[in-house]
C-alpha cells in the first residue's frame, strides 16, 4: 500500500470529479494541478483532511486503503477508528459515516426533489390524468430525461399517456409488489426501468428508490423487474443496520454518490 510522504500514513484516493466539488467547497490548495473528472487521485486522511471537508458538517467519501468507502471522522491519528465498522452492500462496502455524508452532499445537487415528491405524494386515484401527466414531465426533468419525455409523447400522444400514467401510479400506490410494480412502468413504451422507477421514488420515496445504470455498471443489479425487486429488498435490509434512520430513497441516494466514484474513475 502507498504511504503519504508527509506523515507515513496509508494513502487512499478519490474520484476527480468528487475532488473538485470538495476543493470548491472547502477552498483548500492541493498540489495537483490539472485533475481529470474520471481519474483517481491519491490523498491523505490526515495531511488533506482539511480539503476534504474535516472542518465542514459533513465530508467527502474517499477510497480507502483497505477499499471500504470513508471519511475523515472515520479515522484518529492517521488510523481507521475500530469501531467504525464497515457497511456491505451487493459486495460495495462503506462506513456509516460516508453513507450519511454522500446523502447530504448529494441531496445538495438534486434541483426541485422535495417539490416533486410533494406533488407525488398528492397524488391518488381522485386525481385528474393532466396531474400524472404534469408529474411525468417533472420526473422527466428532474431526471435530465428530456429524450424520454419526447419518446414518451411521440409514442403515446398527450390524452393516452396521461391515462397510461395514472392507471400505472394509481396501480403502484396499492399494496402491490415492487416487481409488478416497476414492470408495469418500464412495460410503457419509451420509458424502461430507470425513468420507470424515478417515477416511483418521487411517487412515494419511502417505498421505491431509483435503479440507475450507475448500479448496473458498479454492483451487476441488472435493470429488470427482478433485479428492481433484489435491489430494493437490499435497500430495506441495510436500513435495518444503519443507526441513523433514513428513507429507502435516501439510501439508494446516498449509496449512488459513493458507487459513482467507483465507476466514474479509471486506474
Amino acid at each position: 500500500m502507498e504511504q503519504c510522504e508527509k506523515c507515513g500514513g496509508e494513502l487512499a484516493k478519490i474520484n476527480g470529479r468528487a475532488l473538485k466539488e470538495a476543493l470548491n467547497f472547502t477552498k483548500a490548495s492541493f498540489p495537483a494541478k490539472s485533475v481529470s473528472n474520471v481519474q483517481w487521485v491519491r490523498v491523505c486522511p490526515s495531511c488533506d483532511a482539511y480539503a476534504l471537508g474535516a472542518e465542514t458538517t459533513h465530508h467527502w467519501p474517499f477510497k480507502a486503503a483497505d477499499g471500504v468507502m470513508r471519511v475523515v471522522d472515520d479515522y484518529e491519528k492517521g488510523c481507521v477508528v475500530a469501531e467504525r465498522k464497515s457497511l456491505d452492500f451487493c459486495g460495495f462496502r462503506f462506513s456509516e459515516a460516508a453513507l450519511v455524508s454522500a446523502n447530504f452532499l448529494l441531496g445538495v445537487e438534486a434541483v426541485g426533489t422535495q417539490s416533486l415528491e410533494l406533488k407525488g405524494g398528492s397524488l391518488s386515484e381522485n386525481s385528474s390524468a393532466a396531474d400524472f401527466l404534469q408529474f411525468s414531465r417533472g420526473v422527466c426533468e428532474w431526471g435530465r430525461g428530456q429524450r424520454v419525455w419526447g419518446n414518451l409523447q411521440r409514442h403515446h400522444g398527450a390524452e393516452s399517456l396521461a391515462q397510461v400514467l395514472k392507471s400505472w401510479l394509481v396501480f403502484a400506490n396499492s399494496p402491490c409488489t415492487d416487481e409488478d410494480a416497476i414492470a408495469r412502468g418500464a412495460g410503457i413504451k419509451g420509458l424502461g426501468v430507470s425513468f420507470a422507477s424515478k417515477h416511483l421514488r418521487m411517487l412515494d420515496p419511502e417505498r421505491y428508490a431509483v435503479l440507475d445504470d450507475v448500479f448496473r455498471q458498479g454492483l451487476g443489479i441488472a435493470l429488470n423487474p427482478r433485479g428492481y425487486r433484489l435491489f430494493l429488498s437490499a435497500l430495506r435490509s441495510l436500513a435495518k443496520e444503519i443507526d441513523q434512520p433514513m428513507r429507502i430513497a435516501n439510501l439508494e441516494t446516498a449509496l449512488f454518490l459513493l458507487v459513482r466514484q467507483d465507476v466514474r474513475a479509471k486506474s
